[in-house]
C-alpha cells in the first residue's frame, strides 16, 4: 500500500512538472503568470479542450477568482490547480473519433465522404454555438490547411474520415509524448 502511495505521488509530480513547463512556455515575464487569453491555447498544449465560452464564463473567471491580486493575470498556482483536477475529472478530453465523424457527417447529408473547404470555412467562422466559440480567420486557414486532401487532384476537399484519423493520430503521439513520463511506463 505504502508502495502505491509512492508511487501515485511521484506520478504527480512529474504531471505537477508536465503542466509547470508547459506555463513556463507562455509566461513571457518569467513571473509565473499569463495573459487570460493563453490559458486556451495552455490547456489544448496539455490535452485538454474546452471551447471558448467555457474559457470565457467559466474557466478564466474562476482563475480570476481565485487570485484577485494579480492584476487580471492568471497565477500558475490557480492554473495547476484547475489542470490538475480536468485532467483528472477528464473534464475537457478531446471528443472521440466517433463524434467527430459525427460532426463532419453533418455537413455532408449526400454521404460523399468529403466536404467541400469552402463550407466547412463557412461553417467554422459563422454558424453552429455561440458566436464566441466561432473560430477565428487564422484558426481556420490552419484547419483547413491542415484537414485538405494533398494528395488528390481536387485539393478543396477534406475526406474527413482520413482527416479524423489524421487528427486523432496527431493527438495521441503528441499527449503520449507529453505525459509518458507522468504515466510512469516502465519502460524508463
Amino acid at each position: 500500500m505504502a508502495s502505491q502511495e509512492k508511487e501515485g505521488q511521484s506520478r504527480l509530480k512529474k504531471l505537477q512538472k508536465v503542466i509547470k513547463d508547459a506555463f513556463a512556455c507562455f509566461d513571457q515575464q518569467q513571473k509565473w503568470q499569463i495573459e487570460p487569453d493563453e490559458v486556451g491555447a495552455v490547456m489544448r498544449y496539455l490535452g485538454q479542450f474546452p471551447s471558448e465560452s467555457d474559457l470565457k464564463e467559466t474557466i478564466i473567471p474562476e482563475l480570476q477568482e481565485e487570485d484577485r491580486s494579480k492584476d487580471g493575470l492568471v497565477s500558475f498556482e490557480a492554473f495547476e490547480r484547475l489542470m490538475l483536477r480536468c485532467l483528472s475529472e477528464h473534464t475537457y478530453d478531446p471528443d472521440d473519433s466517433e463524434t467527430l465523424l459525427a460532426a463532419f457527417r453533418v455537413l455532408d447529408p449526400q454521404g460523399l465522404g468529403y466536404i467541400d473547404s469552402n463550407l466547412m470555412h463557412e461553417w467554422l467562422s459563422t454558424k453552429g454555438g455561440k458566436a464566441m466559440d466561432f473560430f477565428k480567420e487564422r484558426e481556420t486557414s490552419d484547419f483547413l490547411e491542415y484537414a485538405k486532401d494533398k494528395d488528390s487532384s481536387d485539393s478543396s476537399r477534406i475526406y474527413y474520415e482520413d482527416c479524423v484519423a489524421k487528427l486523432n493520430d496527431d493527438i495521441e503521439k503528441h499527449l503520449e509524448s507529453l505525459y509518458q513520463a507522468a504515466r510512469g511506463s516502465s519502460s524508463q
